[in-house]
């Protein structure tokens, strides 16, 4: 059992007027603020967006990640990130995470999400889709299983270095267990797929960055939709 028992969130949404926020620490919503701020400004600079709006934000694809704790928040992060915009039309990201201290880590948590990750990403997309306001997002969260709990009797010293293979990994990137190490300093990234977008990965070594952002909220191809032709794993480091 984590010791934040359900997930958090923070954006906005286009049932409310302004910035929402739910069950996350201060530290980690200011880190992601910044963030988000930063990104924003630099993709109305660049396009030259019209009154604050980005034609390319609205259409990038529903993202996975996964963030190690070693970013200046001491907390494993795994969620889901979209676009999205207020009641008004301003354009800005919202994410929803589930949060892990080290100690309660183990990877076999990432290898048994793919379900959950691929049913929060629908249920983000359909509180942006169908303007939900934070109450009823909070209650589609509330209504979702969680992320299985790794049994207990499953686990060893031995499994811990050869890997558990024998456990099914329903991850639409399997790799990304044996990439991710909570004590470095890469995140990743990869499309959920459930807006149907293509399939996309990336890796990320460090605090957040304008070009981070821009690698998916502007990402060459990966758009929600897409389906004219195969297009490779966007897996690079940046």
């Amino acid at each position: 059992m984590s010791h934040f028992p359900a997930p958090g969130w923070y954006g906005k949404l286009p049932g409310s007027g302004d910035f929402m926020r739910r069950r996350l620490p201060p530290g980690l919503i200011d880190s992601w603020s910044r963030w988000f701020q930063n990104g924003i400004e630099r993709m109305r600079t660049t396009e030259g967006a019209d009154k604050g709006t980005s034609p390319q934000f609205i259409k990038a694809p529903l993202w996975n990640f996964i963030i190690p704790a070693s970013l200046g928040v001491p907390v494993i992060q795994m969620g889901c990130l979209l676009p999205a915009r207020d009641r008004v039309g301003r354009q800005y990201p919202v994410c929803v995470m589930q949060l892990y201290l080290l100690e309660e880590w183990h990877s076999l948590r990432l290898r048994m999400a793919g379900d959950w990750y691929y049913q929060l990403g629908k249920t983000l997309s359909m509180a942006v889709q169908n303007r939900y306001s934070g109450d009823q997002f909070d209650r589609a969260l509330a209504g979702m299983p969680p992320i299985p709990e790794p049994d207990s009797g499953l686990r060893s010293d031995v499994l811990d270095i050869i890997g558990y293979q024998d456990v099914p990994c329903h991850l639409n990137w399997p790799q990304v267990e044996s990439y991710f190490d909570p004590l470095q300093y890469s995140s990743f990234w990869w499309t959920n797929q459930s807006d149907g977008s293509a399939f996309y990965t990336h890796s990320h070594s460090g605090n957040f960055t304008t070009r981070l952002f821009f690698r998916l909220f502007n990402p060459p191809h990966a758009r929600r939709g897409d389906h004219n032709g195969l297009h490779p794993p966007l897996f690079n480091q940046s």
